[in-house]
């Protein structure tokens, strides 16, 4: 039998090694312990792998791909184990393409692979989130350029002084909006972020016009050359702030960095088109390996 331990914020010092150059989204320690932690999510090192198991409401249990140096195939075969004692079949989410390959060639035939693309990452570069360059960008750039011309404002790097500000600017975007589900786990997440925004290590960004917080993103490193975008939000009704705060995040803070990943849609459509709007240099595809009979 494997021990599970809870993901909590003391785990992060384990754990984040395992995660390590990957660009997955998913496959994140902020990730993790902002959309689940202690509650849903837990952790074991099986054989030096790193397996996630998560355990969500209303939702089955199911696992990550085992991550590190260790020993993959044993890891899978416990993880396997596990989750058929919890009268569930195995199932290990959100892999990378290149997991799903291994995956294959240890287990050849065993499982079956669903892509899903509500989960896809979108992938930018960087440099073109900076300019807005190019016809496909005109409008972005004209709704930037207007705020630029008509707000007297200033970009500043994130402190722990401005995260309660944050945190009502938060609630001012969502004024009037259905408050979904989604919605909620957005704001507990978001909040989350910035209770600990230095325990995270996190890098986050604010606009202000006046002396007022007007957007705010948060992000981290997660490669040599890819940023990961965990949250971005911007005052209703002031045009430009959303293109502000992306251009003016990135140029300050991952103008260093080929790619930005902006995370996922869900299957929500207006979502899906704001970040296809942008025009991502390719999406990072995201698959569900369920098994078919035994490991």
């Amino acid at each position: 039998m494997i021990d599970l331990m809870p993901l909590t914020l003391k785990s992060k010092e384990i754990v984040s090694p395992y995660f390590k150059n990957i660009t997955n989204s998913v496959y994140n320690f902020t990730t993790a312990f902002l959309w689940g932690g202690e509650k849903y999510v837990k952790y074991s090192i099986i054989d030096g792998s790193l397996v996630l198991f998560y355990e969500y409401p209303k939702s089955p249990l199911c696992a990550s791909y085992p991550l590190g140096d260790g020993d993959k195939r044993s890891a899978i075969l416990f993880a396997c184990d596990y989750m058929k004692s919890k009268g569930v079949t195995p199932v290990f989410r959100n892999l990378s393409p290149f997991m799903a390959d291994e995956l294959k060639s240890l287990f050849p035939n065993e499982f079956e692979y669903i892509p899903d693309r509500n989960a896809f990452d979108y992938i930018y570069e960087t440099k073109k989130l900076i300019d807005l360059s190019g016809k496909e960008l005109h409008s972005k750039r004209n709704h930037y350029n207007y705020f630029k011309k008509t707000y007297n404002y200033k970009y500043l790097k994130m402190t722990q002084d401005d995260t309660r500000e944050c945190k009502a600017l938060f609630d001012k975007w969502i004024e009037g909006k259905e408050r979904t589900k989604w919605l909620e786990a957005s704001r507990e997440a978001t909040f989350k972020a910035l209770d600990n925004l230095n325990e995270l290590a996190l890098t986050g960004g604010v606009i202000k016009v006046g002396n007022e917080i007007c957007a705010f993103s948060l992000g981290e490193a997660v490669s040599f050359d890819t940023a990961l975008i965990h949250f971005e939000v911007a005052l209703s009704g002031l045009r430009g702030a959303f293109n502000a705060i992306n251009c003016e995040f990135c140029a300050n803070e991952w103008k260093d960095f080929t790619y930005i990943n902006r995370e996922e849609d869900m299957g929500i459509e207006n979502l899906r088109k704001t970040k296809e709007a942008y025009k991502p240099v390719f999406l990072l595809e995201k698959i569900n390996a369920v098994l078919k009979n035994s490991c």
